[in-house]
């Protein structure tokens, strides 16, 4: 008489009570959506018990849940659950594109978690990892929970395993061909590497997808963060007004308001229009979505230490880096900031070393600044070099960039006082 759905994502259950002779199953209702077809679909299977003892089935239980609850938080693959009770090793599989296994052991030190991916279609293994646990049967649900966030990730990321394992089958295809997941990839692909080609490539994928299937939260969220990007670096002649990076954000978020990404990308756009608390805010709330998740954790720590929040934010990007193998390198930004802030010049110079992006100006901006300060005047010039080329008109719009991203005057005129140390004055 009651049907129970369990949305993926939030897990906010929805009560409705159904109509005398009509109470159809989920399946029946749930209308297909012709995109998800596209999306990889994978296959959680029961982590086996080998300790020998069938008290630990809980741990194999319970690491499974965790599993399929951390990667129900990226809505760009299918998650798929073979269930305990229902398991056998004979039956045949989903229909599915991936696998994951794994085991857990117990030795007299503490517990040892092995979980592997395979390609389902090819038959062979892409990733496997281990971890370790104590054996203080009071953490073991924060074990559990640890354990599910770094796989997650690592598996499922923007920029992870399966995106990059499937990203060669569209590589060469027109924008007009991409499937919504492939478009995707084309974020995820410029995301990470930043350069003027994959902003072309990845912003034509995502305004045709808008097109097809204007219905999708997660491509008008990606449009606004291209949008946001190419109105605080300036990458390309392309218009891209901030009002309109704003409105595809809020759009985003109206579609899929649990989705964290979304609300993290309307925290960037709040952050370049200066609008630091409300920055704040939604960076805060994408956190407080799925605090154990180190979905888009980069980003929302590098928001909210730019806007103001330094410690936490801080705090939130070195997880993400000690957990991420994934992580975006801009977070590098944040961090060389933060130094900058402290007067902690040769930190500040360390990170420029991990910023590795040399197609966007903050990065021979930065190195070129922690040089002039700390007297490499060699090093330095070099770097003021390849910020004219990137910015050849840096000397009289300096300031209207650094303002784009850096928020207090103090820690921007420690920049300007670097780059002044190597003969690069900036206009007032």
């Amino acid at each position: 008489p009651i049907r129970i759905d369990i949305p993926k994502g939030p897990f906010v259950p929805t009560f409705d009570e159904q109509q005398a002779g009509h109470q159809t199953s989920a399946a029946e209702q749930a209308a297909p959506v012709e995109f998800m077809t596209a999306q990889p679909a994978v296959l959680v299977r029961p982590l086996a018990n080998l300790t020998t003892n069938p008290n630990d089935d809980h741990l194999s239980i319970g690491l499974t849940a965790e599993l399929v609850h951390a990667l129900g938080h990226y809505k760009e693959i299918r998650v798929l659950e073979r269930l305990h009770q229902h398991y056998e090793s004979s039956s045949p599989e989903l229909d599915c594109d991936f696998i994951i296994d794994g085991n857990i052991r117990r030795d007299p030190v503490g517990v040892t978690v092995a979980i592997s991916l395979c390609d389902a279609k090819k038959g062979i293994q892409i990733w496997s990892g281990k971890y370790r646990g104590g054996r203080e049967t009071v953490k073991m649900i924060s074990f559990q929970e640890d354990v599910a966030a770094e796989v997650a990730v690592r598996i499922a990321g923007g920029n992870a395993i399966i995106s990059r394992h499937l990203s060669g089958n569209s590589k060469n295809k027109k924008a007009a061909d991409l499937t919504i997941y492939e478009a995707m990839m084309r974020y995820w692909e410029y995301d990470t590497l930043r350069t003027r080609q994959k902003f072309m490539r990845a912003i034509r994928a995502l305004e045709h997808a808008a097109d097809r299937e204007p219905d999708i939260g997660q491509i008008w969220s990606m449009l606004a963060a291209q949008y946001a990007d190419n109105c605080g670096l300036e990458s390309v002649a392309r218009r891209t007004p901030l009002e309109k990076a704003a409105e595809f954000a809020r759009k985003g978020i109206s579609l899929e308001p649990t989705n964290r990404g979304a609300r993290t990308v309307l925290a960037y756009v709040r952050l370049l229009q200066n609008r630091l608390r409300e920055a704040r805010s939604e960076a805060e709330t994408a956190y407080n979505m799925c605090p154990n998740s180190l979905m888009v954790l980069d980003t929302i720590g590098w928001v909210t230490a730019l806007a103001g929040d330094w410690e936490r934010g801080i705090r939130y990007i070195k997880k993400t880096i000690q957990l991420n193998p994934y992580y975006r390198p801009w977070v590098h930004h944040a961090l060389c900031l933060n130094e900058f802030r402290t007067g902690n010049y040769e930190a500040a110079y360390r990170e420029t070393l991990n910023f590795m992006m040399p197609e966007c100006h903050w990065d021979p901006l930065l190195k070129a600044a922690a040089c002039g300060q700390l007297g490499k005047i060699e090093e330095g010039q070099a770097a003021v070099q390849a910020l004219l080329a990137l910015k050849p008109d840096f000397a009289k719009r300096g300031r209207i960039l650094i303002s784009r991203y850096v928020k207090f005057e103090d820690i921007a005129d420690r920049i300007i006082e670097g780059l002044g140390k190597l003969g690069l004055k900036i206009e007032s």
